[in-house]
């Protein structure tokens, strides 16, 4: 009897006899509603493939990560570092001159801002000139250089011309204002600079800091000195005036006793009466005087300075090594403020054609006097009752009075104007707190040797899979069972091993 299948079954193919019927769309290879979006099952088999290739190439896996490594490592050792250091100061206004200032003048808010113009100050060409020759930026340059900074500059030097020093001082000056920055907010300055080199980024900040305080003290105090000249200055030519009046009038006062039949008598006024001075000439001498006294209040801060720096030195040196860095740091900043400061020496360059031109005219050198200095006047003249009557002696007598007013004016305002700078003396270090000072950076801010160490370990290890991942791919064998399954859309009944 034949076996006769059902019509309204499944239709069953036909297998011959010692064969065995494979189901040619097993469960999660379909494409059904049913089939998920990514085949997870492909994706392990694949992420196995690439753990076994490790096992596969182990030297060559190897080889790659520590040269990842190694690589890594070394451009960190060959590249530019970047170091960091800033200091902060404290400002606060000056409440003691605008007191003793005009109350009439019209002043605006933020005139007397202690943070006013610092970028400006900081960056000034010539401020930054004199911070390059202070820090001798120029021949410390090339001390610490990195590898591939010191081959570009080997190259440089050889495809183009040397530059001249001006030209490397113009290079620096456009690189310190790309580095050095300056950030000022609410009663506070801070300074700070990128540099490749921590030492010299050190020295930059501290003489910055160094040159923008006697920059203040330039524009506070040495500003205060240079109008008490000029003030002395007008002065003297007031206690002139009051001569000239007093002389006029003791010779009306002699033609009137000579009339009268009396001997004229010569008054103290008259004995020391003065050949006419050129007007030019004094005004020579009130500038050039001006500038010696800036020159000597500039000098005198930067002594102090100096002082206060060999006390924290002595402080240091007992409890400290010679080696220690806080005892480093001082030695370095004491250096830098016995040099020359920018303000002094433009002050320097101002003086000296004043004075050749005080010489060509043949003023004697008044360094150590004080030119336009007010001294009191002694008035001493006999009074006779007629002369009231004489309206010549009378308008004579009321010229003298105007010249007296006018004398003791500018004599009260030099003292007003002195006490003014005794004051701005003594606030100046009270008015400016280091509350942050310059230090000297340990480590470089980039790169990071853990994280540039942390992010090669990791690197390595990805591209070193990588590696031979892309090795066994490339190669076109089958060395997964997976691979074998998916090839043939077989399954593997099993697997024989040589031996």
């Amino acid at each position: 009897m034949k076996n006769v299948a059902d019509p309204s079954g499944p239709q069953q193919p036909l297998v011959p006899p010692g064969y065995v019927l494979l189901q040619q769309n097993p469960a999660g290879h379909g494409g059904g509603e049913s089939a998920e979006l990514f085949d997870w099952a492909l994706i392990g088999s694949y992420a196995m493939f690439a753990l076994h290739s490790i096992r596969r190439h182990k030297l060559f896996f190897l080889l790659v990560w520590i040269g990842i490594v190694a690589c890594s490592l070394g451009l960190m050792v060959s590249l530019p570092k970047t170091y960091h250091v800033q200091t902060t100061l404290q400002a606060q206004r000056n409440q003691v001159m605008p007191a003793l200032s005009n109350p009439t003048r019209a002043i605006p808010m933020d005139a007397d801002a202690p943070t006013r113009l610092a970028t400006e100050t900081v960056q000034r060409y010539d401020n930054l000139v004199a911070l390059i020759q202070q820090t001798d930026l120029i021949s410390r340059w090339p001390l610490h250089r990195a590898p591939l900074a010191r081959l570009k500059d080997v190259l440089r030097r050889i495809l183009f011309k040397p530059p001249t020093h001006e030209d490397q001082i113009d290079n620096f000056v456009y690189y310190l204002r790309e580095k050095l920055w300056v950030s000022t907010g609410d009663g506070t300055v801070t300074i700070g600079i990128y540099f490749p080199d921590g030492d010299l980024a050190y020295r930059l900040v501290d003489g910055a800091m160094q040159n923008f305080l006697e920059a203040r003290h330039a524009a506070d105090v040495s500003s205060i000195a240079e109008a008490i000249t000029i003030l002395e200055g007008r002065g003297k030519e007031a206690q002139q005036a009051l001569e000239a009046s007093l002389q006029q009038l003791q010779a009306l006062r002699d033609e009137q006793q000579a009339r009268g039949g009396k001997r004229a008598r010569k008054s103290a006024a008259e004995a020391r009466a003065q050949a006419p001075v050129d007007q030019e000439v004094s005004r020579l001498q009130v500038s050039a005087q001006s500038k010696r006294r800036a020159i000597a209040d500039l000098e005198e801060f930067r002594r102090r300075r100096v002082t206060e720096l060999q006390t924290r030195l002595q402080e240091q040196r007992a409890i400290f090594s010679e080696n220690h860095p806080a005892v480093l740091d001082i030695q370095q900043s004491l250096e830098a403020v016995r040099q020359e400061s920018p303000q002094v020496a433009a002050l320097k360059r101002e003086l000296a054609p004043l004075e050749v031109e005080l010489k060509k005219r043949g003023v004697a050198d008044q360094a150590g006097a004080e030119v336009g200095r007010s001294t009191p006047l002694v008035i001493q003249a006999e009074i006779d009752p007629r002369e009231d009557e004489d309206p010549q002696i009378a308008y004579a007598k009321e010229q003298v009075r105007f010249a007296l007013a006018n004398y003791n004016s500018f004599h009260d305002r030099i003292e007003g104007a002195r006490l003014e700078l005794d004051s701005a003396r003594a606030a100046f270090k009270y008015r400016y707190t280091i509350i942050h000072p310059a230090q000297r950076p340990r480590l470089p801010i980039k790169p990071k040797p853990k994280l540039v160490l942390a992010a090669s370990l990791i690197a390595g290890l990805a591209l070193a899979l990588l590696s031979t991942t892309v090795i066994d791919l490339r190669s076109r064998k089958l060395l997964e069972n997976w691979q074998v399954e998916r090839a043939l859309k077989l399954p593997l009944i099993g697997e024989v091993r040589s031996t």
